[in-house]
């Protein structure tokens, strides 16, 4: 299996759920910062057209495919990998280590009723996670700066973003050395945890990645014409 793609000149991470887990619990127990962001179709889209978007999913220490119409649009899917993603095992196994070990966790998203309904959220699947804190970050004047004062009063073990793109990706580039933390996950706020049924969800998909093929083509044909 292949451990790491190539989109448009962004580097994915493609591991299983058990080796992303061992890493990340290896960082974990030896205290050091680790950053996580799920990546989808809509992310590729803005890292193409957004340099700090890009900048900041670079920098990130994993990145974890919320959709395996990315590892289709490379051919590099495998059964496996194909449910992993669709059944979003990843954040079920986290949390529930999380959970187990009551690590501190600070919900972050774009309004007062998105991070009401993140925590509701988490602790309808994990009733005994700790969350320590809540916060929003919106367009007002300084609120990025409040946002990282009220968490680092916290002192999380773990931030878990629910903010939207690009908005996710940015507040983490340009924060992350001042955010006293050990772990952040950014999920994002397309509500991931749901499944798409029928017809109009299928068609999507397909126009997914099909938008995702041309992105990776478009790219591979400028860099060819560069030579």
């Amino acid at each position: 299996m292949i451990k790491k793609i190539d989109i448009a000149g962004l580097q994915l991470d493609n591991y299983t759920v058990r080796e992303m887990i061992m890493r990340v619990d290896r960082r974990i127990s030896e205290k050091i910062l680790t950053t996580i962001e799920e990546v989808n179709m809509d992310t590729l889209a803005l890292a193409e057209s957004d340099e700090e978007v890009k900048q900041s999913l670079e920098a990130c220490d994993y990145t974890v495919i919320a959709d395996e119409g990315i590892l289709r649009a490379v051919s590099a899917d495998t059964l496996q990998r194909r449910h992993e993603i669709e059944d979003h095992d990843f954040f079920y196994e986290l949390f529930k280590r999380l959970e187990r070990n009551d690590k501190k966790i600070f919900v972050i998203a774009e309004s007062q009723k998105a991070v009401d309904e993140a925590e509701e959220f988490l602790l309808g699947l994990f009733d005994r996670v700790r969350i320590s804190g809540k916060g929003v970050l919106d367009d007002s004047p300084g609120c990025s700066e409040n946002l990282v004062n009220e968490i680092n009063i916290v002192s999380p073990d773990v931030i878990v973003s629910f903010l939207p793109s690009p908005a996710q990706e940015k507040f983490l580039l340009h924060n992350r050395e001042k955010l006293l933390m050990n772990l952040w996950y950014g999920i994002g706020n397309n509500k991931f945890m749901g499944k798409k049924h029928g017809f109009i969800g299928k068609i999507r998909k397909m126009l997914d990645v099909k938008r995702l093929t041309h992105l990776i083509n478009t790219y591979e044909h400028r860099q060819n014409s560069s030579i």
